[in-house]
Protein backbone atom coordinates (compact mmCIF):
# COMPACT_ATOMS: atom_id res chain seq x y z
CA UNK A 1 0.00 0.00 0.00
CA UNK A 2 1.27 3.45 -0.92
CA UNK A 3 1.84 5.90 1.89
CA UNK A 4 -0.64 8.78 2.07
CA UNK A 5 1.17 12.09 1.46
CA UNK A 6 1.63 14.17 4.64
CA UNK A 7 -0.21 17.14 3.07
CA UNK A 8 -3.24 14.90 2.46
CA UNK A 9 -3.09 13.53 6.00
CA UNK A 10 -3.04 17.06 7.43
CA UNK A 11 -6.07 18.10 5.37
CA UNK A 12 -8.03 14.98 6.30
CA UNK A 13 -7.16 15.33 9.99
CA UNK A 14 -8.81 18.77 9.83
CA UNK A 15 -12.08 16.83 10.06
CA UNK A 16 -11.12 15.21 13.37
CA UNK A 17 -12.44 16.89 16.53
CA UNK A 18 -9.82 17.97 19.08
CA UNK A 19 -10.58 15.06 21.38
CA UNK A 20 -7.82 13.17 23.18
CA UNK A 21 -9.33 9.78 22.36
CA UNK A 22 -9.02 10.49 18.62
CA UNK A 23 -5.36 11.53 18.58
CA UNK A 24 -4.24 8.05 17.54
CA UNK A 25 -5.99 7.97 14.16
CA UNK A 26 -3.67 6.66 11.42
CA UNK A 27 -4.79 7.19 7.84
CA UNK A 28 -4.00 4.09 5.78
CA UNK A 29 -5.41 5.07 2.38
CA UNK A 30 -7.24 7.93 0.75
CA UNK A 31 -8.50 8.98 -2.66
CA UNK A 32 -11.26 11.39 -3.67
CA UNK A 33 -14.45 10.08 -2.05
CA UNK A 34 -12.72 7.35 -0.07
CA UNK A 35 -10.70 6.89 3.11
CA UNK A 36 -9.50 4.10 5.39
CA UNK A 37 -7.99 4.66 8.83
CA UNK A 38 -7.23 2.71 11.97
CA UNK A 39 -7.41 3.63 15.61
CA UNK A 40 -6.50 1.90 18.86
CA UNK A 41 -9.61 2.54 20.90
CA UNK A 42 -8.79 3.63 24.47
CA UNK A 43 -10.38 2.26 27.64
CA UNK A 44 -12.03 5.56 28.59
CA UNK A 45 -14.73 5.38 25.87
CA UNK A 46 -16.50 2.29 27.21
CA UNK A 47 -20.12 1.92 28.24
CA UNK A 48 -21.10 0.28 31.52
CA UNK A 49 -20.95 -3.15 29.83
CA UNK A 50 -17.24 -2.68 29.12
CA UNK A 51 -17.77 -2.32 25.36
CA UNK A 52 -17.01 0.66 23.12
CA UNK A 53 -19.77 3.25 23.58
CA UNK A 54 -22.13 3.65 20.62
CA UNK A 55 -21.54 7.40 20.63
CA UNK A 56 -17.83 6.85 20.07
CA UNK A 57 -18.60 4.34 17.31
CA UNK A 58 -20.83 6.97 15.66
CA UNK A 59 -18.09 9.57 15.97
CA UNK A 60 -15.57 7.28 14.24
CA UNK A 61 -18.03 6.66 11.39
CA UNK A 62 -18.81 10.36 10.92
CA UNK A 63 -15.11 11.21 10.87
CA UNK A 64 -14.65 8.70 8.03
CA UNK A 65 -17.58 10.17 6.06
CA UNK A 66 -16.16 13.67 6.53
CA UNK A 67 -12.66 12.60 5.52
CA UNK A 68 -13.97 10.92 2.35
CA UNK A 69 -15.69 14.20 1.46
CA UNK A 70 -12.61 16.25 2.44
CA UNK A 71 -10.68 14.07 -0.02
CA UNK A 72 -12.76 15.70 -2.78
CA UNK A 73 -11.42 19.04 -1.55
CA UNK A 74 -14.77 20.01 0.02
CA UNK A 75 -15.35 21.31 3.52
CA UNK A 76 -18.48 19.60 4.81
CA UNK A 77 -20.93 18.71 7.57
CA UNK A 78 -23.20 15.71 8.01
CA UNK A 79 -26.90 16.37 7.44
CA UNK A 80 -28.18 12.85 8.04
CA UNK A 81 -27.04 9.37 8.94
CA UNK A 82 -28.38 5.89 9.50
CA UNK A 83 -26.23 3.56 11.58
CA UNK A 84 -26.43 -0.15 12.30
CA UNK A 85 -24.55 -1.37 15.36
CA UNK A 86 -23.74 -4.97 14.47
CA UNK A 87 -21.33 -6.19 17.15
CA UNK A 88 -20.33 -4.95 20.60
CA UNK A 89 -16.55 -5.01 21.02
CA UNK A 90 -13.99 -4.30 23.71
CA UNK A 91 -11.15 -1.77 23.22
CA UNK A 92 -8.87 -2.86 20.38
CA UNK A 93 -7.50 -1.67 17.04
CA UNK A 94 -10.37 -0.95 14.66
CA UNK A 95 -10.31 -0.15 10.96
CA UNK A 96 -12.77 2.45 9.70
CA UNK A 97 -13.55 3.04 6.03
CA UNK A 98 -15.79 5.26 3.93
CA UNK A 99 -16.61 5.13 0.23
CA UNK A 100 -18.77 7.64 -1.58
CA UNK A 101 -21.52 6.34 -3.85
CA UNK A 102 -22.85 9.74 -4.97
CA UNK A 103 -21.35 13.21 -5.37
CA UNK A 104 -23.66 15.96 -6.50
CA UNK A 105 -23.36 19.75 -6.58
CA UNK A 106 -24.07 20.25 -2.88
CA UNK A 107 -24.16 16.81 -1.22
CA UNK A 108 -22.53 13.41 -1.27
CA UNK A 109 -23.51 10.03 0.15
CA UNK A 110 -20.86 8.02 2.01
CA UNK A 111 -21.12 4.40 3.10
CA UNK A 112 -18.98 3.71 6.16
CA UNK A 113 -17.94 0.59 8.06
CA UNK A 114 -15.90 -0.41 11.09
CA UNK A 115 -14.26 -3.82 11.34
CA UNK A 116 -12.46 -5.35 14.30
CA UNK A 117 -9.01 -6.95 14.42
CA UNK A 118 -10.47 -10.20 13.07
CA UNK A 119 -12.14 -8.43 10.12
CA UNK A 120 -15.65 -8.78 11.57
CA UNK A 121 -18.17 -5.99 10.98
CA UNK A 122 -18.73 -3.86 14.10
CA UNK A 123 -20.96 -1.12 12.65
CA UNK A 124 -21.97 0.40 9.34
CA UNK A 125 -23.66 3.62 8.35
CA UNK A 126 -24.72 5.81 5.49
CA UNK A 127 -24.13 9.57 5.72
CA UNK A 128 -25.38 12.43 3.59
CA UNK A 129 -22.74 15.16 3.62
CA UNK A 130 -23.40 18.82 2.75
CA UNK A 131 -20.65 20.77 1.01
CA UNK A 132 -19.67 24.05 2.67
CA UNK A 133 -17.22 25.05 -0.07
CA UNK A 134 -13.70 24.26 -1.18
CA UNK A 135 -11.06 23.52 1.46
CA UNK A 136 -8.73 26.40 2.03
CA UNK A 137 -5.08 25.77 1.20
Amino acid sequence: MEAVPQETVEKLMGNVPAQKELEGIRILASSPGSVRYEIDVPDNVLNYHGCIHGGFVSTMLEIAAGMATYAYGESNVAVSCATNFVRAVRPQRLTVSADTSHKGRSTSVAHCAIVDERGRLVAESTFTMFFLGPLES
